[in-house]
């Protein structure tokens, strides 16, 4: 099926205010399902990094158990509910529900420095920035990081694939609004489910915008997966990246060859530098099939702007019967 004509291009541009960005301009999205565990964690370094001017949003992707309310009742954030579940579409949910011009998300497995906040928001001063990215460590990373990182300034389509990571990133609220939000058949929880985030920073680079990567601004992962669950998860990253790259050729033919060509080059790459590490092996062999699945798969779903159509939504969870709700016990501090 041919897609729609192309969405113009952002409008709201010339109507940013070139002033500073504090923390009463910010809404910080955590996105979780049925980890009541995790949001705990995330939420607690949360509490400790930021003013009580900023807003926490936490997202519920169509839990099945009310622990994830009551976690967020308990630190006293917000928290809405989407009964259909899938990142992108509480991502979108999360854009919609706040009224702040600057919306960050991290995961509910991250745990952010008590420093994040303001190095990642500055470069909002500037109105031709449209997103901008923080660090991403592993828990496993005891390396010390060096104090002579330098800001990065991104203004390529190519460069969304290399400009940062979901776990942490920021986005100017009106202009990823007006682009489509994030695509809501990509990322977790959908059969394509990754590359929503560098799909949505390459669209802010597409509009003419800059994407900033901020090193300053460290968030860490504090989740490690099993060997199943990884060959699953880079399978789904593949598939994500697959229906990406297959979305981009459609819709803008020339950066969708250069997105397509970079993906495959990287991918084949990667599989022969970790061909002797067996577990890496696979799990690349893994990316590399969901990569060839997901542009197959997705050559027919129609495409608005630069956003797949969600002909074929998951269907709605039913929320378990919840007990009395406590009330909050703590929250935000200056």
């Amino acid at each position: 099926m041919k897609s729609s004509h192309r969405l113009p291009r952002v409008a709201t541009l010339g109507t940013v205010d070139a002033s500073p960005v504090t923390a009463q301009h910010v809404s910080v999205v955590v996105c979780t399902r049925d980890r009541p565990s995790m949001l705990e964690g995330a939420l607690d370094a949360l509490v400790h990094a930021l003013p009580d001017a900023a807003e926490v949003i936490v997202v519920d992707s169509g839990s099945i158990s009310p622990q994830t309310a009551h976690v967020a009742q308990r630190f006293g954030v917000r928290y809405v509910r989407s009964d259909v579940p899938g990142l992108s579409i509480a991502r979108n949910l999360g854009l919609h529900s706040s009224t702040r011009d600057i919306v960050i998300f991290t995961d509910d497995d991250c745990l952010v420095a008590a420093d994040f906040l303001l190095p990642l928001i500055q470069p909002f001063s500037s109105p031709l920035v449209g997103a901008a990215t923080g660090h991403l460590r592993d828990i496993a990373d005891t390396t010390e990081l060096s104090p002579s990182r330098s800001v990065q300034t991104l203004t390529a389509v190519l460069d969304g694939l290399d400009a940062g990571h979901g776990a942490l990133m920021a986005f100017r609220r009106s202009v990823i609004t007006e682009l489509g939000g994030f695509d809501p058949i990509l990322g977790a929880g959908r059969h394509f489910g990754g590359a929503e985030d560098m799909d949505a920073l390459c669209r802010i680079l597409d509009a003419k915008l800059q994407v900033i990567r901020v090193p300053d601004s460290v968030v860490q992962h504090v989740f490690t997966r099993d060997d199943e669950d990884f060959l699953r998860l880079n399978r789904n990253y593949g598939l994500g990246m697959g229906a990406m790259c297959s979305k981009w050729w459609r819709t803008s033919r020339a950066e969708g060859r250069r997105l397509a060509a970079r993906v495959a080059r990287r991918a084949i790459a990667r599989y022969f530098r970790r061909i002797r590490a067996s577990r890496s092996r696979r799990g690349q062999a893994a990316y590399l099939t969901g990569l060839l699945a997901g542009v197959r798969e997705s050559r027919r779903i129609p495409v608005n702007g630069l956003v797949f159509v969600d002909e074929n939504p998951p269907a709605a969870v039913t929320l378990s019967p919840s007990p009395t709700s406590s009330k909050p016990e703590r929250r935000l501090r200056s």
